[in-house]
Parts: structure tokens; C-alpha cells; sequence
């Protein structure tokens, strides 16, 4: 029996008898003028998606919508699982071919993936997952053979650099960035050591722009909203609590820096320790604390935070997905979940791609 979800007066998200994912969705005329008068300009629309390992699959849904409404995806770049389903999709992936995949990936499937190394660089060689992307799309390709524009981003790890990737195998540029360190193997790349893109750029919009687009679709897969505080221990009760000015990290002050009200802390923080606390009481009955792979990633999430809403300065529309928070590293099975997520937050900011294609054409 189909599940139908109305997401608002026109358009309708049905979950069909065989478990896939399908949009009912009328005609937008103003938006087709608009993207008709773009193409006449010849304006070019970028895509920019943003890393968060298995997070990620949510990029299926937001290409599915833009697809749905003709928005043109002329140039894509990715970092880490945004390089993933975008250089598929690049080499001529169909949405459907991206959705039956996503939606196969199932636990049993999802650990055969993770094949282990010899923990030296990496836990994971990486291997198994390069077979499945040459299965899907990417065997032999050279990104010449694209059928859309596309690079991955990827880190140097000796220098910190950013590393854009846009030449020779495909492959190899997105086993590179998807390359989360201490987890994944890095790739070696002549005299480099290359890893995860998301270390210094999690969202590429700067890479886009740099490829020539004019309108940048940019979307993000932070859970952690960024936030600044800092704690010390109180010496009355050797709790850790946040301060209220840095000021009082002076040394030699004698006395007791003031320390703001714990009740005051904003819900932001509450949430997201909330959602933490979860996670280490799920792991508790099996070990004491998280175990490595949530530490790694844990670790990544509360780095990329910091970083994100720099790197998504120039877009013009900003997508974040619904449903990400609580998506852990490897949750590749809660594809249905992410992928309505994508469709959902992308349906929602379609008043914002024509607000910036109306922009774009007064320019």
C-alpha cells in the first residue's frame, strides 16, 4: 500500500508498494520563465555538496527535486560523500540508479564495505568501496569523460592545502576525498598524502564558483550548529562550568572566576548535548564511552562546524536536509529517512532558487 506525505498544496512525496521514493509535483511556470530567461543569459547553475558520510545520501534526494522542478545542475563539485553521489551523477548516474543504490545499502551491505587494514594510517583500506563505485559508474572514467563538469576536494595532509581534483581518474579523486582521517587509508598522489576535503573545506562553494557558476546551490550536512564557550573547572565543587568572561583565565588572579548560570546555557547546546549523551549511552552496554569511530567522527562534526559557515559565505541558496542530526557515521541504512529529508528541504527552498535567479538576471 503507497504512503503518501503532503508537503504542501501542489506537490506530494509517496512511498510506492516497492519501497521507492516518488514526487508528485505540478508545474512551476514562474520558475521555468525564470530558468529559461537564466539559460538565455546563459547562467550557470553550480551544485555544492557538502560532506557527512552517511549523511550524505540526503544529496540523492535535494538531485531528485532539482531534477523534478528542471533546475539545471551544470557544474558540481563534492567533498567526501558529496564527491561520492556527485561525480556518479556527473558520469551519467540516473536519479534512479542513485536511489536504487542508496536504498540497497543495508547493514550487512554497509560492513562489507568496511574492509581493515593494518591500523598504520587508516582502519579502513578503502578497497570495497572503490569496487562499488566502478560497479555503479566510475570504472575507467577520466573526468573528461563527465558528462558535467565536476571536482572533488580533497586535503593534503602535510601541509593542510586544499586539494582540488578535477584531472585523470575519477575514482582515485574520490577515494581521496572521502578519506576520513583515521578511519580511511589516506591516497597517496606523488609526493602527497591526501585525505577527507571536509578537514578544510566541508561544503565547496568556493570550488563552484571558481568553476564558473553563477547561481550556487550549496548543500550542507553540519549537525552541529556552531558554538563558542569555553569551560574550567569550578574549585568549589570540581564540576566543569562555562565562564562568563575570558578575562578570568588571567593566571595569578586570586579569585574564583564568575561562572555563568548552567540554566542559562542556550537550548542549542542543550540539544546537541542531549543528542551526544544519547550516543554514548547506546555504546555504554557494550564498552565504557564511545568507541573510535565516534570519537573520529564526533571529532570531524565539531571541526567542520566551526568552519562551515565560512565556507558557505558565496552561495546563493543554502540547503540543509532534514533528519541528519542523529545520522551516524556508517547509518547507510536509513537511506529512505536522508533521501526524504533532501526532497523535503529542497521543496522548501524553492521561493529561495528563484529569489536568486531574479537576482542574478537584475545583475
Amino acid at each position: 500500500m503507497n504512503t503518501m506525505i503532503e508537503f504542501r498544496f501542489k506537490d506530494k512525496i509517496i512511498i510506492n508498494e516497492e519501497g521507492k521514493i516518488e514526487m508528485k509535483i505540478e508545474k512551476d511556470l514562474e520558475l521555468e520563465e525564470l530558468i529559461l530567461k537564466a539559460k538565455k543569459r546563459g547562467l550557470k547553475f553550480g551544485l555544492a555538496l557538502g560532506g557527512g558520510s552517511a549523511r550524505g545520501l540526503a544529496h540523492v534526494g535535494v538531485i531528485q527535486v532539482l531534477e523534478a522542478y528542471h533546475i539545471p545542475i551544470d557544474i558540481i563539485a563534492g567533498t567526501s560523500i558529496g564527491s561520492v553521489v556527485g561525480s556518479l551523477y556527473a558520469a551519467g548516474a540516473s536519479i534512479d540508479q542513485l536511489e536504487e543504490a542508496a536504498l540497497s545499502m543495508k547493514k550487512s551491505k554497509t560492513l562489507f564495505l568496511i574492509d581493515l587494514a593494518l591500523p598504520h594510517s587508516g582502519l579502513i583500506s578503502g578497497k570495497r568501496i572503490e569496487e562499488m563505485l566502478s560497479d555503479l559508474a566510475l570504472e575507467d572514467k577520466t573526468f573528461d569523460d563527465l558528462k558535467i563538469p565536476f571536482a572533488a576536494v580533497a586535503t593534503d595532509v602535510g601541509s593542510g592545502a586544499e586539494v582540488i581534483l578535477n584531472q585523470e581518474k575519477v575514482i582515485d579523486a574520490v577515494r581521496a576525498s572521502i578519506s576520513i582521517p583515521g578511519i580511511f587509508t589516506p591516497v597517496k598522489y606523488q609526493d602527497y598524502y591526501l585525505v577527507d576535503g571536509g578537514v578544510v573545506d566541508p561544503v565547496p562553494v568556493d570550488v563552484v564558483q571558481k568553476m564558473g557558476a553563477d547561481i550556487i546551490i550549496a548543500v550542507s550536512l553540519a549537525r552541529i550548529n556552531p558554538y563558542t564557550t569555553v569551560l574550567m573547572i569550578d574549585k568549589e565543587t570540581g564540576h566543569l562550568k562555562e565562564i562568563e568572561n575570558l578575562e578570568d583565565l588571567k593566571i595569578n588572579k586570586e579569585e574564583n572566576p564568575k561562572f555563568k548560570d548552567t540554566e542559562k546555557i542556550t537550548s542549542l547546546v542543550d540539544e546537541e548535548k542531549g543528542i551526544l549523551e544519547q550516543k554514548i549511552e547506546r555504546v555504554k552496554s557494550k564498552f565504557e564511552g564511545p568507541n573510535i569511530f565516534e570519537i573520529i567522527n564526533q571529532s570531524i562534526d565539531i571541526m567542520e562546524a566551526k568552519i562551515t559557515d565560512q565556507c558557505l559565505e558565496g552561495a546563493d541558496v543554502v540547503i540543509v536536509p532534514f533528519g541528519i542530526k542523529e545520522i551516524n557515521l556508517f547509518d547507510f541504512d536509513k537511506a529512505e529517512m536522508l533521501i526524504k529529508g533532501g526532497i523535503m528541504a529542497t521543496m522548501i527552498n524553492i521561493p529561495e532558487i528563484k529569489r536568486a535567479i531574479k537576482e542574478e538576471l537584475q545583475e
